[in-house]
């Protein structure tokens, strides 16, 4: 049996300027990490995480 889980993300300004906010997610356990591409591409993340660093954490898991 599959299980469905979904995240809401609101993503403000252009893809290399701009940055974002985990919303929520369907189990609860994610909600108002920031995100940007700065995160993804740097190693001057600011605080915020990036996707990769959550599959990460996910596949650690």
């Amino acid at each position: 049996m599959a299980t469905d889980r979904r995240a809401e993300v609101t993503w403000t300004g252009s893809l290399l300027e701009g940055s974002g906010t985990i919303d929520s997610s369907t189990s609860g356990a994610i909600g108002g990490e920031t995100v940007s591409w700065k995160a993804r591409s740097t190693d001057e993340s600011g605080g915020s995480t990036s996707p990769e660093e959550l599959i990460a954490a996910a596949h650690a898991a």
